[in-house]
């Protein structure tokens, strides 16, 4: 397991043990670290503690047109952007982690999520 992996686990670990509050942000936030955010439909955010230092993540759902098929075909691509000091420090995306385990976290984030809970309650 390389470190992006671990890192990624570490926060999916996090995340499902309710350890990491996650809180549904615009869209358009943080437009200047995320590349191509007009593809953003959607974004959450936390602080995780690690090495003394409060980092935040950023999980990031992107939809896009694919190129490659010759009618309108939507892909679907979220990833990971952890920020230290409004800066970004690195990106985890389907190139360091699996597509499937990105999706495992979004779809834990999305029923934990502040304006999930109000829409279901605690």
């Amino acid at each position: 397991m390389n470190k992006y992996e671990q890192l990624f686990d570490e926060i999916l670990k996090a995340t499902r043990k309710g350890d990491l509050k996650w809180k549904q942000l615009r869209k358009s936030a943080n437009s200047d670290v995320i590349f191509n955010v007009n593809l953003v439909w959607r974004q959450f955010e936390t602080i995780l503690e690690r090495n003394n230092q409060d980092f935040t993540v950023l999980l990031v759902e992107k939809k896009y047109d694919d190129p490659e098929v010759d009618f309108a075909y939507e892909k679907y691509t979220p990833e990971l952007l952890l920020l230290l000091d409004n800066e970004l420090v690195t990106t985890i995306d389907d190139s360091t982690v699996s597509r499937s385990e990105l999706i495992s976290l979004v779809n834990a984030v999305e029923s934990k999520s502040d304006r999930a809970k109000k829409l279901f309650g605690p």
